[in-house]
């Protein structure tokens, strides 16, 4: 008797080809596909006795039970494989021997290696774990949004041989991103009723699955509970005695756990809404500048992309200094028809990079004024700000360009601490004296002429959810891992400190850019630097958070920064002229007459696809 497999893709096709060559010993092979738009079917539908299943995803419970309840499979026994594992050869003559005999049990569970920098975590990944995989379909069900735990009306065996995971097949870019999702996921299931600390009877049962799930809701019931499992990872479960490769997984770990709490706690305290509060008091306070008469025309430019939640608010805010050009991404939230109902113009262009979006709006909108205001769209202006612009603007004796100050408003207060106050941005200009630097994030602008500070702040809004938030920094992360990969390979195109700031900002410019990369333990230091020497703890709740943000920052770039190395050292980068952009060249292998990225199971990595 022969045995069906299951595998779930969404945009593997790094990975999908050697999964499937694992499997080829199945006459019935599902991939069962969340729409995937890179080449992931095209390389499937290569490969004999493979059928094509495809279901939106909306959760990991729901996504497997529709799965194993509607797919028809021929046979029945099923293997569930995910497309970056693989099937060796004995676990794959043991469960053909299996669906051949007449078995007592309704599934079995088998143990999985997982590998990271050619390393078996052994001890950091809690080996041996024990996941339900091999089943008759009809017998089994999920629960939990993320991670779900299998339900076996039955029996349940172990299986002998493993599967072997390379988690980061696709590269790190990709880990963090699916850990974002996982843990907003997490989040939820341990709000739910049911999810409070376990009795001892539930610590101590004889069932491993229960056992563990009831040291789960233990652990999350504790304070401090990321450095908890790190010094567990790497101490008690000895993940150090795997060197780098385990250190920087219990550190990776620990960073998803702390993901996981502050998600918690923002469902809990309700900071959006807070954060809202805090702003619309700030931007009510009655301005001591007084009104100036017939101000010269200044022009707004409001960069978006998808700022649904911002950009009405930013537009009507911003015409009280003049005539505004909101320059779009081609959003698909409906951004552009809501900034035209506030009352801007919208221009659309494809984005290449901050820098150069920004340069081209200046270049290309039909701007009128003499000068020129660049704002975000969860930025606000200040009453009392609006008003000193337009007193600058009509002083004769101006300068060509000012910085200004913001102040961040985040989970319900303003971060007056932890180093974000005073943040100088040079916005305020005349028109055709300021361009961006050819950088891809973190941009500053160069200043023909002479520049001096304004006085009041603007807002920056922080109102998305801490999800959003870590989908932006790490968006960020990779962008300013490309940056220090520019800058090893010489071919940084950053303007020099020295042109965009004056005075203190100039030398701290100087040392993020120049010293920044090669300093040990960035985020052990940004944390301590943030929260200790820059009194973030003065900001309370918020200033501990903000700080440990930063930190996971600051390991998100320097890892990334780590694998690019890497991958440089195998020729296997290179810098796209056109965007700027660091960009990883995948090795190919021929399969059926395509060309397939192939991930390299020695390192457990591969480029980003």
């Amino acid at each position: 008797m022969n045995l069906s497999v299951l595998i779930l893709t969404k945009n593997e096709q790094v990975n999908i080809a050697e999964c499937l060559k694992s499997v080829a010993f199945s006459n019935d092979v599902v991939v069962y596909d969340s729409f995937s738009n890179d080449r992931t079917l095209e390389i499937a539908k290569q490969f004999p006795n493979v059928t094509v299943v495809q279901r939106k995803f909306d959760n990991w419970a729901t996504h497997q039970n529709w799965g194993v309840r509607n797919i028809p499979f021929k046979n029945p026994w099923v293997l569930y494989v995910d497309a970056d594992e693989r099937v060796p050869q004995d676990l794959a003559e043991e469960l053909q021997r299996l669906a051949s005999a007449d078995s007592p049990f309704s599934a079995y569970r088998v143990r999985r290696k997982d590998y990271f920098m050619g390393t078996w975590l052994k001890r950091s990944q809690l080996y041996p774990t024990w996941i339900v995989r091999f089943f008759k379909p009809e017998k089994i069900s999920y629960e939990r949004l993320v991670n779900p735990i299998a339900v076996v009306d039955g029996q349940t065996g172990e299986l002998d041989g493993h599967l072997i995971h390379f988690p980061f097949s696709k590269g790190l870019l990709p880990w963090f991103e699916r850990h974002n999702s996982y843990s907003s996921f997490e989040a939820v299931e341990l709000r739910k009723p049911g999810t409070e600390r376990p009795s001892l009877r539930e610590l101590f049962t004889n069932d491993a699955n229960d056992r563990r799930n009831a040291l789960k809701r233990l652990f999350y019931s504790m304070p401090m509970r990321s450095a908890i499992r790190f010094f567990y990872l790497t101490l008690v479960r000895l993940g150090v005695l795997e060197g780098r490769a385990g250190m920087r997984y219990s550190a990776m770990i620990s960073m998803y756990e702390y993901w996981i709490s502050i998600k918690m706690k923002e469902r809990l305290h309700q900071w959006r809404a807070r954060t809202d509060t805090a702003a619309g008091m700030m931007l009510m306070v009655k301005s001591p500048v007084s009104e100036t008469a017939n101000p010269p025309s200044i022009n707004v430019i409001i960069p978006t992309y998808n700022e649904a939640s911002h950009i009405a608010e930013s537009v009507k805010n911003a015409l009280k200094l003049g005539p505004v050009f909101v320059l779009d991404s081609f959003s698909t939230d409906g951004t552009q028809q809501m900034a035209r109902d506030a009352g801007a113009t919208v221009v659309e262009h494809t984005f290449e990079n901050y820098s150069r979006q920004k340069n081209w709006g200046l270049d290309n909108l039909p701007l009128t004024g003499d000068w020129v205001f660049i704002l975000d769209a969860d930025e606000r202006i200040t009453p009392e700000l609006a008003l000193e612009i337009k007193a600058a603007a009509s002083d004769p004796n101006a300068a060509d360009g000012y910085f200004v100050n913001r102040v961040v408003i985040m989970m319900g207060r303003a971060i007056r601490h932890g180093g974000m106050l005073p943040s100088w941005n040079l916005r305020f200009f005349k028109r055709g004296k300021c361009r961006y630097e050819d950088r891809t994030v973190h941009e500053h602008m160069v200043c023909d002429g002479r520049t001096d500070y304004l006085k009041y702040p603007m807002l920056h809004i922080r109102r998305e959810s801490i999800s959003e938030y870590l989908a932006k920094h790490i968006r960020y992360a990779d962008m300013e891992s490309d940056e220090w990969i520019k800058i090893r390979l010489g071919s940084d195109r950053s303007a020099r400190a020295h042109r965009l700031f004056r005075d203190l900002p100039r030398y701290r410019l100087y040392l993020r850019r120049d010293y920044w990369p090669s300093v040990p333990f960035k985020p052990l230091v940004r944390f301590i630097y943030m929260y200790i020497f820059r009194l973030g703890f003065l900001d309370g709740g918020p200033g501990w958070h903000l700080a440990c943000l930063m930190a996971s920052y600051e390991y998100m770039i320097s890892l990334l920064y780590s694998e690019k190395r890497q991958l440089m050292k195998e020729g296997r980068l290179a810098i796209d002229p056109g965007t700027g952009r660091v960009v990883a060249q995948a090795p190919h292998v021929a399969i059926e007459g395509l060309n397939i990225p192939r991930a390299n199971p020695g390192t457990g990595q591969a480029p980003a696809g």
